[in-house]
């Protein structure tokens, strides 16, 4: 693709050892198809970092992060393969919505002081949904073919995670009670 300043063209920069497409999209994820991509994706981990630092500790946010770029590669190598990646969408979709379930879980059940992380869900939910049935409306705005399906498989194990992330801690609380 013409204009690409940081996307991985792995084989071409001498990086011929990488025959494995997990490794490839592990490493993908730090690369960017130029500024624009990586400004976006850049802002988005500063609202997932900053926006939901008040409902998560440290050591889960590292956990979420870890755990997101390594599902990610798994999940684009073997669940729903895709030809090319790059970028930190798929990781940002995946910590969004950990992040988000985490949220809810901790939030007060009275919707006057949750509905914004329900905004937050039901947004998610439209903008996934819209992806899955458009086509190719903003791959312009970032130089380069958008992985819809980084971006499905990214809120699934953010889910997943999440929901797991809930059931220890209700696990966890309920042993300290007996």
């Amino acid at each position: 693709m013409s204009g690409q300043v940081f996307a991985p063209d792995f084989a071409q920069q001498g990086l011929d050892l990488i025959d494995s497409f997990f490794i490839y999209v592990l490493l993908a994820q730090f690369t960017h198809l130029g500024w624009v991509h990586l400004g976006l994706n850049l802002a988005g981990l500063a609202i997932v970092t900053w926006g939901f630092s008040g409902q998560r500790s440290a050591a889960e946010w590292l956990w979420i992060q870890l755990v997101s770029l390594l599902w990610l590669a798994c999940y684009l190598s073997w669940i729903e393969p895709v030809q090319w990646y790059c970028g930190l969408s798929g990781a940002l979709h995946f910590q969004f919505t950990a992040c988000l379930l985490i949220a809810l879980y901790r939030s007060p059940s009275r919707l006057a002081q949750s509905w914004p992380l329900w905004v937050l869900a039901a947004g998610l939910a439209v903008k996934l949904t819209l992806e899955w049935h458009s086509g190719p409306t903003t791959d312009s705005l970032v130089g380069g073919p958008i992985a819809f399906e980084a971006h499905r498989g990214g809120a699934l194990g953010g889910g997943l995670l999440g929901l797991a992330m809930i059931g220890c801690s209700l696990r966890w609380k309920s042993n300290r009670t007996s």
